[in-house]
């Protein structure tokens, strides 16, 4: 193990319980669809195209005996097997979803296994029988308290001066910051404000009324879920960072959607799931592997939306200030430094030397809509947890003016008898998905390199939902902070 300020702390770490979930017990919120699939495609074509090779560290020869662990359906494993052709490869999944092996070519499927079983088990693989272990975006597979013991496991398995290679990326839920605060509706036929908006097939606009609730609005922050309350027309005590711009609240801003980050983030807290891997992983990665290389956080700024036409012009235009590829997954020595800082100064060094961050917005609306696929393959999951927050709130009645209830498309917002949140949900997911397609901006995109015109007919429900909201608030404010949708960062480790 190698002598550094972690080593202070392994054993307090190894006391700590060791396991939260049931024995057997498969985590996993993730729903794996065929869209998942065509992602993890693009993936593997972007990392490969900037590494120019199947893997980030340069190896002298190919590795005889390789293990895939969550090998999906087989991509990269396969890949691994024609373009060695000594070598033999397993891949590892919960899921047997891989290709059989009468349709692969008989000089790759005689040297291809596939394995199924539970990463956060013990590996059904001897000590030492393999020269090189992958792991990529396990993040919402394995619990915070379990990467020390399957980092250990993958130890194990690997010969000595075996390499370990980790990508992995934050668990963002991209989303602007919010300019308004979560008011949750009354039923009641008071209000202080109302809400009016236009209705595509997927365009979400209501026309409800609210009041400051009788019930309870719950916050999660970094500590606990704390319990706030507004009682009436009266005011009542609040955190004072919240009590002058909760006093006189405002409809929901189609915009804000924070309701949906705080359920993530409850769902990641269900699974002990940790929201910053690329943050613990260092740490956890140094109890067992004697050395580890890495390179500069890879983050990619979260684009901004259709009615900042000025700046999004902008944005499209710097497709062709492109970034060096190679100098992006670039690896050194893993730092002693607390991992924050070293993060900072490598991710600012990278900066200044290479260019600008803006010219990581070429890649920037791929990035952004693998990042909301997985978000949706979670969708229920995120609502067990939307449930959880909110279930005990007072849920909207959906009121709908003459006119709007002639020409809306979307029934399926009609108010249940039986779940009235889950439409309040379906809601707020919808306005988040229109925001992300909007902000992923592929007709743009296709307008802007291949020269293409707007198609003929009926424009997209996100640009129906864009142009429903008012001028001043569809806006970007010049002076938003920056956000990402996503954080992106590989590990190259030794055993000893």
């Amino acid at each position: 193990m190698n002598d550094t300020p972690h080593t202070k702390v392994d054993v307090e770490l190894l006391s700590l319980p060791k396991c939260r979930r049931l024995p057997g017990e498969v985590i996993s919120p993730l729903t794996y669809t065929n869209d998942i699939v065509n992602f993890d495609h693009w993936d593997h074509m972007f990392i490969t195209n900037c590494c120019k090779s199947l893997t980030l560290h340069d190896f002298d020869g190919p590795p005889s005996m390789i293990l895939d662990l969550g090998c999906g359906r087989g991509l990269w494993a396969i890949e691994a097997a024609k373009q060695w052709q000594g070598s033999i490869v397993v891949g590892f999944d919960i899921e047997s979803t891989q290709p059989r092996s009468n349709v692969l070519e008989k000089s790759v499927s005689r040297r291809l296994r596939w394995v199924q079983g539970n990463l956060l088990e013990e590996l059904p693989f001897l000590n030492g029988q393999f020269d090189f272990v992958r792991m990529v975006r396990m993040g919402l597979h394995i619990p915070e308290d379990e990467w020390p013991s399957v980092l250990a496991e993958i130890a194990r398995v690997l010969k000595p001066h075996g390499i370990l290679e980790v990508i992995e990326e934050d668990l963002l839920f991209p989303c602007q910051s919010t300019r308004s605060h979560d008011v949750t509706p009354s039923s009641s036929g008071k209000s202080s404000g109302t809400s009016s908006s236009t209705q595509g097939s997927n365009t979400v606009v209501t026309t409800t009324s609210y009041q400051k609730s009788d019930s309870s609005l719950k916050t999660k922050n970094n500590t606990n879920a704390s319990l706030d309350t507004l009682s009436g027309t009266s005011s009542t005590s609040l955190p004072s960072v919240l009590d002058a711009k909760l006093r006189h609240p405002k409809p929901p801003d189609p915009q804000d959607h924070s309701r949906l980050q705080r359920a993530w983030e409850e769902m990641l807290d269900t699974y002990f799931l940790s929201p910053q891997p690329l943050s613990v992983l260092p740490l956890y990665l140094s109890l067992s592997f004697s050395s580890i290389r890495s390179h500069p956080p890879l983050q990619i700024p979260l684009p901004r939306n259709s009615s900042d036409s000025q700046r999004l012009a902008t944005q499209h235009s710097i497709l062709t200030a492109r970034l060096d590829c190679a100098t992006l997954f670039e690896l050194r020595a893993l730092s002693a430094q607390p991992s924050s800082e070293a993060d900072f100064n490598a991710r600012a060094s990278m900066m200044t030397a290479k260019g600008s961050q803006r010219s990581m917005c070429s890649w920037a609306c791929m990035h952004l809509a693998r990042t909301v696929r997985t978000i949706v393959g979670c969708k229920e999951s995120i609502w067990n947890a939307y449930e959880r927050l909110y279930g005990e709130d007072p849920t909207p009645l959906i009121v709908r003016t003459t006119q709007q209830k002639s020409t809306s498309a979307w029934s399926d917002l009609r108010p249940s008898p039986t779940n009235p949140l889950r439409d309040y949900f379906e809601r707020d997911w919808i306005n988040w998905e229109n925001d992300m397609a909007d902000r992923t901006s592929l007709r743009g995109r296709m307008r802007s390199e291949l020269m293409w015109s707007e198609p003929i007919g009926k424009p997209p429900d996100w640009r129906l939902w864009r142009n429903s909201l008012p001028q001043e608030g569809a806006c970007s404010s010049p002076d938003e902070s920056t956000e990402y949708c996503r954080s992106l960062r590989g590990f190259v480790c030794f055993k000893s």
